[in-house]
């Protein structure tokens, strides 16, 4: 599957023909669901957090090239430099140039929506970098050279035994293993000499905070960071 040329009606098509499929990938999604509700039903206040979010979104958007103008200046305080790109080619060739300098060919690359939209990976690749992605769905679907399907979620449409397909492929794992321990830990070895070896690294930001310059962003999962340069 090309990461960049996914028609996703066919592909919606060719799922759909899978009833067993379908069946266990709703189970699933709605599984996921009921934990997202059993976490709103132990914040009494939920629903006012979400209105404040939400307009404090539309604030942002409205407001996008003070705020961006604003956190150049407070994250140039803080030591951090700030690359400007008009566009996805720009932005590819910005981080390029950027690997290139550092004298690497290899980077460890943590959850980013921007470098999918961007299609990053593939130019890095067809111009001598490597890249390793560090979330575990994002690197499942990277072995299997596919996009992810779920923006959050990024390997929710396949089982176990997918996942166990493709690891023993790609890291020697045993055939038809499905154990989500023993495969959680087959990657967690693979990573971590990925994360010992690159001299480059890359990861996406939930947060830019204009007023201060920091950053915030989760490198693992529920590990929020906050860093301030």
């Amino acid at each position: 599957m090309n990461q960049l040329t996914l028609d996703h009606a066919h592909a919606a098509i060719e799922f759909n023909k899978n009833e067993p499929r379908v069946d266990w990938h709703d189970e699933t999604l709605w599984f996921v669901r009921t934990k997202r509700d059993r976490a709103v039903a132990q914040i009494p206040e939920w629903e006012q957090l979400r209105e404040a979010a939400s307009q404090i979104k539309n604030h942002v958007l409205s407001n996008m090239h003070d705020l961006l103008v604003q956190f150049e200046e407070n994250a140039k305080r803080n030591g951090i430099t700030v690359h400007w790109a008009a566009d996805a080619a720009e932005h590819n060739a910005i981080i390029l140039d950027l690997i290139q300098k550092a004298g690497a060919t290899r980077m460890v690359k943590s959850k980013s929506m921007l470098t999918e939209e961007c299609h990053l990976n593939p130019y890095l690749a067809e111009h001598g970098i490597e890249v390793i992605d560090s979330d575990l769905g994002e690197r499942i679907v990277q072995m299997r050279k596919e996009p992810p399907s779920h923006i959050v979620l990024p390997a929710i449409h396949l089982t176990k035994a997918d996942v166990g397909e493709t690891f023993h492929e790609h890291l020697g794992t045993e055939k038809g293993a499905t154990d989500p321990q023993y495969l959680t830990e087959a990657a967690r070895q693979h990573l971590r000499e990925t994360f010992l070896t690159r001299k480059v690294a890359l990861t996406g930001v939930n947060f830019a905070i204009a007023e201060t310059g920091d950053l915030w962003f989760a490198p693992m999962k529920g590990m929020p960071t906050w860093v301030h340069i």
